[in-house]
């Protein structure tokens, strides 16, 4: 599979995926960003991205995160499922986690934590080598399953026209041993901060960049993003990925509270030959949940 040998799955350390509309879902990489949006809803967000499909065994990855305030003791809480898989590689998981939110002068800020675990699979049930055969002295006999706790911290910033967040996942560095390999998810640490200006006569058009970085503090990925936002109900983005992609973005709402997202990353790199590029949907939808007196509400640019 091009796939696999692309990505080899013997590596030491793990990265975590990318997601070109991470901006987009900061509870899923922050914990401190949890119930922090201001209107006092909260928010399920989904991404699905299919990366170089044109290549058997390309990498898909699947996201779904919950997260809201509890406004009596000034906290936010958030559950995360996800799922990676490459070739024959397969990293399903999930997290609960708490923030505490500090009201400040300007803005608020939160601080949280994620606990979790990650599950490794391997499953060879339809390895075959060019001859047919399935047998290889580098690959397990036998299927692989190996489960580890996972634990992420984070604090997220907030006010009327500023966002700045720094996270770092899997701080714990969660291993797991797989026919006597040891993979390491190492630590991951994500910085994100945008500004919001507003004009027209009627203030309805937003402009809205942003940064977005992810590094284990080996490799890293680097995104320069603008967003324009009409009426907060439709949006259109481009982002440049130092080195990678150029990313077109686009979304709207379909009916309150309901919006959808799609992004698509022109490589440019030799990938986009001979795999094409990546594909990303997003789905958002905010609901209200009582959870006692309270309402705090202010103004955010929390995107989503």
């Amino acid at each position: 599979m091009i796939a696999t040998l692309l990505f080899p799955i013997s590596s030491i350390a793990q990265q975590d995926s990318y997601f070109s509309q991470g901006v987009f879902n900061s509870g899923y990489i922050n914990p401190g960003s949890y119930g922090i949006d201001d209107d006092g809803q909260f928010c399920i967000t989904a991404i699905n991205r299919m990366q170089t499909k044109d290549m058997d065994g390309s990498p898909v990855t699947t996201v779904i995160n919950v997260n809201g305030p509890l406004n009596f003791i000034n906290s936010g809480v958030s559950i995360s499922f996800f799922n990676d898989k490459i070739g024959f590689l397969q990293t399903p998981g999930f997290n609960i986690g708490y923030s505490y939110m500090i009201e400040m002068p300007a803005g608020k800020l939160g601080i949280g934590i994620s606990l979790g675990m990650i599950n490794s699979k391997f499953d060879k049930s339809d390895w075959r080598l060019p001859d047919g055969s399935t047998g290889d002295i580098a690959l397990p006999i036998n299927d692989v399953n190996a489960t580890t706790f996972d634990a992420g911290i984070g604090a997220y910033y907030t006010h009327s026209s500023f966002f700045a967040g720094l996270s770092c996942l899997h701080i714990n560095r969660a291993a797991v041993t797989k026919a006597s390999k040891k993979t390491t998810f190492g630590r991951t640490f994500y910085v994100m901060a945008g500004y919001r200006f507003v004009f027209g006569f009627t203030d309805d058009y937003e402009l809205r960049p942003s940064i977005y970085i992810s590094t284990d503090l080996g490799v890293g990925k680097y995104s320069l993003n603008s967003h324009l936002f009409y009426k907060k109900k439709y949006w259109a983005g481009l982002s440049y990925r130092l080195d990678e992609a150029i990313v077109f973005n686009a979304g709207l709402e379909l009916m309150k509270n309901l919006k959808i997202g799609y992004s698509y990353d022109y490589f440019t790199t030799d990938v986009q030959k001979y795999g094409g590029g990546a594909h990303e949907f997003l789905v958002s939808y905010r609901f209200s949940i009582s959870t006692g007196k309270g309402n705090n509400q202010r103004k955010s640019i929390r995107y989503l």
